[in-house]
């Protein structure tokens, strides 16, 4: 039985690929997106019940997808995850009401 359907996104493949199968292997329907822009095609194709994207990456560096995202599908949940955290981005998350802020490499149980 699938428990949600997740929207990953990250241009880091070896993240996306080993996160997207051990969210599976959890009995999550994920979907794999490399950028900001396919990320937000995706959406509008598909209904997700959560966004996990990566801040350093194409079409998110300054936060475009999320604020897209508001704008598109405003009840989303997006979990923001980062290899680089910085006070800047933890703050605009914040005044995003994004989900999760999390560092890089992810505790999956967090997750």
């Amino acid at each position: 039985m699938i428990r949600g359907r997740i929207l990953l996104v990250d241009d880091e493949e070896t993240f996306l690929r080993s996160t997207a199968e051990l969210l599976r292997q959890k009995q999550f329907a994920c979907d794999e997106a490399v950028d900001g822009e396919e990320a937000a095609a995706m959406v509008k194709e598909t209904s997700y019940d959560v966004v996990v994207a990566d801040i350093k990456m194409p079409g998110n560096t300054e936060l475009e997808l999320v604020r897209q995202l508001e704008g598109q599908e405003p009840a989303l949940p997006v979990i923001l995850v980062t290899g680089y955290p910085s006070v800047k981005t933890a703050v605009d998350s914040v005044n995003l009401d994004v989900l999760a802020y999390l560092v890089k490499p992810i505790d999956m149980e967090e997750l």
